[in-house]
């Protein structure tokens, strides 16, 4: 009777995943949404909404001689997140390894092949937290991002709107950072009105490639962060692939991305999180591998328990660019 081998973490594989993840380039999820580790799979923590604790209220009252101080008493109300956990595993048969070994290391290149599966999987659900209409206020371009409207459109106009209404809503507008798609990027990057914008930071008249960098500093952002990733959404065993873009053309989110170490960076002033259970694993994606004699294979498996989190909605906008 054979026996299954308990699955370990494989710190060899590690330094595998590591490379994977500086060369997934494409992939801005855990960027956009920062890990945040979480003790507990499942929890409530408190939520400070300026409605019920008051906070921008002008509570500071004149005060008389022998006189009582203006007092308040600020209520809290809860939160809760629920990481899921999400993974995958490949068989890596010991004569397939041996055949593929002149070639290249099967269990390595294994190791890459899940650990970009989770890591799409990941960013998938960040899109979907990101560019969520359901979630954060609108504002509409004032002109629609087509190709025949490029000399006209304004995406520094849009910006500034966008800036005004989280700032309306007790909200700083300043250090900001914008996702969009590569295909709006490309777009706005050289339209005629931020060529303008660009123009009068860098003082040239000349026709300008710009990059996020520059893009950001003529919006006035802290940061343009491009989704270029792509995936196929064709079926299981389709003969052939079917492309499609992860980060679609219809918004552009404007945020506050802050790095977190623990739960207490709920506070920060970041807008989103992903939160990751630290009980079950240290870091956000874990590799691990056990062994099945009976098949006489190694598997290799990539997971991660997570929950992609808004904390404070009110610190962001959707940009809806009427792309076409």
């Amino acid at each position: 009777m054979y026996s299954q081998g308990a699955a370990l973490l494989r710190s060899d594989l590690r330094g595998v995943v590591e490379e994977a993840f500086l060369q997934s380039t494409l992939f801005i999820g855990a960027k956009v949404l920062p890990p945040l580790p979480v003790p507990d799979r499942a929890g409530q923590y408190p939520y400070i909404g300026k409605a019920a604790a008051g906070l921008l209220k002008n509570n500071a009252k004149r005060r008389g001689p022998g006189a009582d101080y203006a007092r308040t008493n600020r209520s809290f109300t809860n939160d809760n997140y629920t990481c899921i956990e999400y993974g995958s595993e490949a068989v890596v048969a010991d004569d397939n390894a041996k055949d593929v070994g002149r070639f290249f290391d099967l269990e390595a290149s294994e190791t890459r092949w899940k650990y970009r599966e989770v890591q799409l999987a990941h960013e998938l659900r960040a899109k979907a937290t990101v560019f969520a209409p359901a979630t954060f206020n609108l504002t509409t371009s004032a002109t629609a991002y087509t190709e025949a409207a490029a000399g006209t459109f304004d995406i520094g106009l849009d910006v500034d709107t966008a800036k005004q209404a989280i700032q309306s809503r007790g909200e700083s507008p300043d250090g900001l950072s914008a996702v969009m798609s590569l295909s709006v990027f490309n777009r706005v990057r050289a339209s005629t009105r931020l060529q303008n914008r660009a123009r009068g930071i860098q003082s040239t008249s000349a026709q300008l490639v710009l990059d996020a960098q520059a893009v950001a500093e003529a919006l006035g952002l802290k940061e343009v962060i491009v989704g270029a990733g792509a995936y196929d959404t064709s079926g299981e065993g389709a003969a052939t692939v079917s492309m499609s873009n992860i980060w679609t053309d219809t918004y552009i989110w404007l945020g506050q991305i802050k790095a977190a170490a623990g739960p207490q960076d709920y506070f920060a002033g970041g807008t989103g999180y992903t939160l990751f259970w630290q009980a079950d694993a240290g870091e956000i994606f874990t590799v691990e591998s056990y062994r099945e004699e009976q098949k006489r294979a190694s598997i290799i498996r990539c997971r991660q328990t997570t929950d992609e989190k808004i904390v404070n909605a009110s610190s962001a906008q959707l940009l809806v660019t009427q792309y076409s």
